[in-house]
């Protein structure tokens, strides 16, 4: 009985022999560790539902934002949440770039007592909450606007619509708000007046294309529509004057505090 000097294995006879090194992986181990690793369920999710965005479709909605009585919550759910979204987004840039020019407008008036503009900044930017005030005010708003057209269409329409798709109609029919909402706030950087015109323009459009929609959607019979649309705006401005009266005050006194700690 014979044993390889190198490896120790025991030889046979008439075998051709080779030595394996105890460092070298097996090739089952090799092949499990160049295997990719799955990715995670919700990540694979996304990323379906977004290659399944089409893009004409968006287009479509922001073209004929009336087209979006056409979507369907089974399948163009996508579309209504994006439209949701992307207001609210656009209403809080809008927010922000209000503040930042206001800040803007207040070191410029005080320049000659400011040593240090970046400084100054920040503590203005801290001590004037703005953006968190107008995405609460933006959130509330929108919920408002889409619920109660839901909650009143079906109940004073001649025609039914599950929740679901009352809120993708509704939700698609906002996209163009937000588009709206984006120009507006970067022609705040050109122009405060004509960016103020753009928010008030857009957000009254908003609210008439919401009702029109909401008087196509549920049938309402015409002699219907004035009470429909009258519940509708009195609701709105009513949960508008209340959130914006629970932070109005707060944001004067902050503008004070800025002007007495800053300056």
């Amino acid at each position: 009985m014979s044993f390889c000097t190198k490896c120790g294995q025991q030889l046979q006879p008439n075998e051709i022999h080779t030595c394996v090194s105890p460092e070298q992986p097996s090739v089952n181990a090799t092949l499990s560790s160049s295997t990719p690793s799955t990715p995670s369920p919700i990540l694979t999710t996304a990323r379906d539902h977004l290659a399944n965005v089409d893009k004409h479709k968006i287009l479509n909605l922001i073209k004929n934002p009336m087209s979006a009585l056409q979507l369907r919550s089974e399948s163009d759910l996508l579309y209504g949440v994006l439209g949701l979204v992307v207001s609210l987004l656009g209403f809080v840039l809008w927010a922000w770039s209000f503040k930042h020019q206001l800040i803007k407008l207040m070191l410029l008036g005080f320049g000659s007592l400011i040593n240090d503009e970046k400084e100054s900044y920040r503590e203005a930017s801290e001590y004037l909450p703005i953006v968190n005030h107008m995405l609460l005010l933006g959130l509330i708003s929108l919920i408002v606007l889409v619920g109660i057209t839901l909650l009143l269409g079906n109940k004073m329409g001649l025609h039914k619509l599950h929740w679901k798709d009352s809120m993708v109609q509704l939700g698609g029919l906002q996209l163009i708000s937000g588009i709206g909402f984006i120009v507006a706030a970067l022609m705040m950087f050109i122009s405060i007046k004509l960016s103020f015109v753009l928010l008030f323009t857009t957000l009254l459009a908003t609210l008439a294309l919401t009702l029109v929609a909401g008087i196509e959607m549920f049938r309402i019979h015409r002699d219907r529509i004035a009470l429909f649309i009258g519940l509708v705006v009195l609701i709105q401005v009513c949960a508008i004057l209340v959130v914006f009266n629970s932070f109005g005050s707060e944001l004067i006194e902050e503008a004070q505090r800025i002007s007495r700690n800053l300056f």
